[in-house]
């Protein structure tokens, strides 16, 4: 990065500490007043923003409206309208040796955050973060993926519409921008991504002692026991794994299917994969780095709808129904519309072979089978999980979202999204009355009388 580019960043730094400094951040009535803007904003670019989505992913607008449109004005809707409850000071109890004392815990803004978003939700991975730092209170540097620059542009657009430069600041630029974003101090971060760039945010927050929220990825499993409704299992399977092309952190990332019914269900997902139009309905792959990566691991005698476009780099989806669990594409986390179908006989191998992976965002099970589902979600971590579906735990704002172990740490969304942005600050107050318990030397005559009241 250029020094130019350098003292740009710093100089935004200065803007967004004098702006926190200042107070104006603070009041609950400025910062409903901010999300109001966004959301208004939203709703005068939704073409847009559509469009953008379209030039970088040729998302289907049905999947760009729902995913990164709707969603985004439904958080901010709850936000704006929950804030003032979240934000009330909690009123907690002292010990009697302290009264007169009235305590209470009070959440804090950090201060200025840095968020960093990846490519395959581009707006909305850069604005969820954006709507609970700024409900928390802070100033907001946004970096926003490189691989999806129209959407980069319409962020840039928007935010300079709704806040000072000193509130919220969108940062663009490739690897070099983000290495020095990196390089100062932030009182927060929070990223998504890969686990790979992950680990390099990890250790440069380490080392300024900057606490973060890490949200990364992994194989996520989705398992499917002899007792589950296979049509209806298939169908929920295939409408998570395919949404965006696959390009989901907490999409099914592969099928671990009952010996006695992956047959049934192999010809399910295959026969759904022939009758519906996926072809028209299907996001591309973001780059030609990933587009080969996928083609790789999807192998041979793969079942598949239709043909793959280079030029395009839409992936035609693929189902391996003979996957075996050391398979290239069983050892990473394919992020594309591939589907592999390893089996399964006894329940303790299945959950011996998932505490093997690295802990995912998701797990997901379909049964009707209690005691397996109480297995396989008390002995497999994953920051969350869903029975008999997918998908639905992480789109459900009432509900926290974040990973664990391998799959990041933190929590987001809603209240959890604005609590991460804040900190519980302890408040005692005390009066200027007479204090039986003072410790003040000679401390020895009052050995006994301490003796006999705190016990």
């Amino acid at each position: 990065m250029s020094a130019t580019h350098k003292e740009t960043i710093s100089r935004v730094l200065e803007s967004q500490r004098s702006f926190f400094a200042s107070g104006e951040t603070r009041p609950l009535a400025g910062r409903t007043a901010g999300l109001r803007r966004l959301e208004e904003a939203l709703q005068d670019r939704r073409q847009d923003l559509l469009e953008a989505l379209a030039a970088d992913l040729g998302k289907p607008e049905v999947e760009a409206f729902l995913s990164e449109f709707h969603f985004l004005l439904e958080e901010i809707r709850l936000v704006r309208g929950s804030l003032g409850k979240w934000l009330k000071p909690r009123r907690v109890g002292n010990p009697f040796y302290f009264l007169p004392c009235r305590s209470r815990v009070v959440r804090e803004p950090h201060g200025t955050a840095l968020v960093m978003a990846p490519w395959n939700y581009p707006v909305q991975l850069s604005l969820s973060p954006v709507i609970s730092a700024l409900a928390a209170g802070n100033t907001v540097v946004l970096k926003p993926s490189e691989l999806a620059p129209a959407s980069g542009q319409f962020l840039v657009d928007l935010v300079n519409d709704c806040f000072p430069p000193g509130h919220v600041t969108v940062v663009t630029g490739g690897p070099d921008v983000s290495a020095d974003l990196l390089e100062q101090t932030f009182d927060f971060i929070f990223f998504t991504g890969s686990t790979k760039v992950g680990r390099i945010v990890a250790r440069k927050a380490a080392e300024r002692l900057t606490p973060c929220v890490l949200e990364l990825g992994g194989k996520c499993p989705c398992v499917v026991d002899r007792s589950a409704d296979i049509p209806i299992a298939a169908r929920r399977v295939l409408a998570g794994k395919l949404f965006n092309a696959g390009q989901t952190c907490f999409a099914p990332d592969f099928v671990a299917a009952h010996v006695d019914i992956r047959e049934a269900l192999v010809a399910e997902l295959s026969d759904l994969l022939d009758r519906l139009p996926w072809e028209a309905e299907m996001a591309k792959i973001i780059n030609e780095r990933h587009y080969q990566r996928l083609l790789a691991l999807a192998g041979d005698g793969a079942v598949k709808k239709g043909g793959d476009d280079p030029a395009t780099r839409h992936l035609a989806p693929r189902i391996l129904p003979e996957a075996n669990w050391d398979d290239p594409a069983m050892r990473e986390e394919l992020f594309g519309p591939i589907l592999p179908v390893v089996s399964f006989s006894d329940p303790e191998q299945l959950v011996t072979r998932l505490q093997a992976l690295p802990s995912p965002l998701a797990l997901y099970c379909f049964s009707r089978d209690e005691e397996f589902i109480r297995t396989v979600l008390e002995q497999v971590p994953s920051g969350s999980a869903c029975i008999n579906d997918t998908m639905k735990q992480g789109t459900n704002l009432a509900l926290p979202f974040g990973g664990v172990g391998g799959s990041g740490h933190g929590r987001s969304r809603g209240r959890a999204g604005v609590e991460a942005f804040s900190y519980e600050r302890a408040v005692a107050r005390r009066f200027f009355t007479r204090d039986p318990f003072e410790l003040l030397p000679p401390r020895a005559k009052r050995a006994e009388f301490l003796k006999r009241w705190l016990r």
